[in-house]
C-alpha cells in the first residue's frame, strides 16, 4: 500500500516490510527500508525513483537498510539489475547496512552490478548521516523504525 505521510514521505508497507523515500532537494533520495522484503512490492520501490531519475539525473541515493532483516534472491538480484541498469543516472548510492547478511548482501550487490566506487556501503550510522548531510545540508535523517 502507498501513502504519502504529512511531510512528504512516501511510504511502501506491505505484509511485514516498508520503505520510506525522502527527498530533501531535487536529485537526492533518501530511503529507510525495514522487515523482510519477500518481493511483495514487485518494481514499486523503482517505479517511485523513476520520475527522479528522469527530471534531476544524476541522482544521489541513500538507502537506510539498517532495519532489514532480510531480503529474498529475486529481490536481491533485482537491486542488483536495477543498479546496474541505471548506474549512468546515478551520481552515487550510500547504503547503511547493520547485519553481516545486509552487509554481504550489499556487497554483492555491489559486484555484479558493475558500478565499481558508485556504491558505498557504511557500517557506520554517523558517517552515512555525514554523507547526508554533505548532499543536503540542513537535513536530519528521521529514525522511523
Amino acid at each position: 500500500m502507498k501513502k504519502i505521510l504529512e511531510d512528504g514521505t512516501i511510504l511502501l508497507e506491505s505484509g511485514g516490510c516498508e520503505f520510506r523515500f525522502q527527498r530533501p532537494r531535487p536529485g537526492v533520495i533518501i530511503i529507510q527500508s525495514s522487515g523482510r522484503d519477500k518481493g511483495q512490492f514487485g518494481t514499486a520501490p523503482f517505479d517511485e525513483m523513476a520520475e527522479d531519475l528522469l527530471r534531476f539525473a544524476p541522482v544521489e541515493l541513500f538507502i537506510d537498510a539498517g532495519h532489514v532483516i532480510s531480503a529474498i534472491v529475486p529481490v536481491q538480484d533485482a537491486w542488483t539489475e536495477w543498479f546496474s541498469q541505471n548506474r549512468s543516472s546515478l551520481k552515487s548510492v550510500s547504503m547503511l547496512v547493520r547485519s553481516n547478511y545486509m552487509h554481504f548482501t550489499a556487497e554483492v550487490a555491489k559486484l555484479f552490478s558493475r558500478t565499481g566506487e558508485l556504491i558505498r556501503v557504511y557500517l557506520d550510522p554517523a558517517r552515512f548521516e555525514e554523507a547526508i548531510a554533505r548532499a543536503a545540508p540542513g537535513y536530519r535523517l528521521s529514525r522511523s523504525s
